[in-house]
């Protein structure tokens, strides 16, 4: 008859007769089940399932089509700083996203906290800045909520991510465009409104787990007086402390250290979400003329001399940012693996610890 075959259906057309009545009835049959089939992914999220493979395969090292990656590297109805992930290997399988609290329902909480298995929670902070000209403004809290994720997945039922701290304290990176800071006492009370409201539900074991810099300080300045508040285990950290030197030093081409928005966290983000990563060239760089030493606005001012530091502290900027530029070049995705490994394997002990704690009735901090 010379018709081709239906891509999705396959069938090859047949004779007239009784084989025609055959191809006929396949053929509807054929309809009915995409019929079935579309209405059913329509209804039960299968798309979101198969981004979330996208994802997924995204997080084991692909780093072709960056820029098409994208659209596949997040899903639609997702906080920015989901971070999805592949099960653990050598393991049961765990969904990633049950470990997530906002996830979850309050029935599935309510069952897991009376059921004593859930023992502890991260608190994932970051900030939403600049991150040179690559990097999307994600990456802290983004980075953050993985390694939050890649522990409460290696300490499931114990543990539970709780919603991120996107903002963080980056007052000093507000030159840049697209920087949003918060003031160290907002960051600071939104922290321990988050604390408060998981010991008010039953959780002992808190770890505030941060990916900006400029939050470190001010996470520890408050436990002394925010364990005496909640009388509970409580600890901040932040993720990449955890990695050895000598481990960075091995593997780091730039110097090693985690540095800002260079090889470490380019190497992260090509890791496990390519599609944040853009490509840009030293040349476009160049061409740019940026200049963040001078010539700010009145408000752009007041950001920088936030808390008593001296406007001169933006000398070597320039410099500064066009090195991580360049070393940014060195990131590879095998890299971000070996960060991410690191870190979580470090961060999953320190946690197991705190909850023993709690167990046991033992002071936290210990020694």
């Amino acid at each position: 008859m010379g018709e081709r075959c239906h891509p999705q259906r396959c069938i090859q057309p047949v004779k007239a007769g009784s084989g025609a009545q055959q191809y006929r009835f396949q053929s509807y049959l054929f309809r009915r089940i995409e019929e079935v089939m579309s209405k059913f992914m329509s209804r039960r999220g299968i798309f979101r399932s198969i981004s979330t493979a996208v994802t997924g395969a995204l997080a084991a090292g692909t780093t072709d089509g960056v820029s098409d990656a994208r659209a596949s590297a997040q899903t639609p109805g997702r906080l920015p700083f989901s971070a999805l992930s592949a099960p653990l290997s050598g393991g049961p399988f765990v969904n990633p996203e049950k470990v997530l609290l906002w996830e979850n329902t309050r029935k599935e909480i309510r069952e897991w906290l009376e059921s004593g298995r859930l023992k502890a929670a991260i608190i994932p902070t970051g900030s939403i800045e600049q991150h040179n000209e690559h990097l999307a403004l994600v990456a802290d809290v983004a980075n953050a909520t993985l390694i939050a994720q890649q522990v409460a997945l290696r300490l499931y039922p114990q543990v539970i991510v709780a919603p991120p701290s996107p903002c963080g304290y980056a007052f000093y990176h507000m030159a840049r465009k697209g920087t949003v800071t918060l003031r160290k006492s907002t960051f600071q009370a939104y922290v321990f409104d988050v604390m408060s409201s998981l010991q008010a539900h039953g959780i002992r074991t808190i770890l505030a787990l941060n990916g900006h810099s400029g939050n470190h300080q001010p996470l520890k300045d408050m436990l002394p007086e925010w364990r005496k508040q909640l009388g509970i285990t409580l600890d901040s950290d932040s993720y990449w402390l955890g990695i050895p030197k000598d481990f960075l030093a091995k593997i780091m081409e730039s110097s090693p250290g985690p540095g800002h928005a260079g090889e470490f966290e380019t190497s992260m983000f090509l890791a496990y979400c390519p599609g944040r990563v853009r490509s840009v060239t030293m040349e476009e760089y160049d061409a740019a003329q940026l200049n963040y030493e001078s010539d700010f606005t009145p408000e752009v001012r007041e950001f920088l001399t936030r808390d008593g530091r001296p406007l001169e502290r933006v000398r070597g900027e320039n410099a500064r940012d066009r090195k991580r530029q360049e070393e940014a070049s060195l990131a590879t995705a095998e890299k971000g693996e070996a960060f991410i490994t690191k870190a979580t394997e470090s961060l999953t002990q320190k946690l197991q610890k705190m909850i023993d704690a709690t167990e046991s009735g033992r002071p936290w901090p210990t020694g």
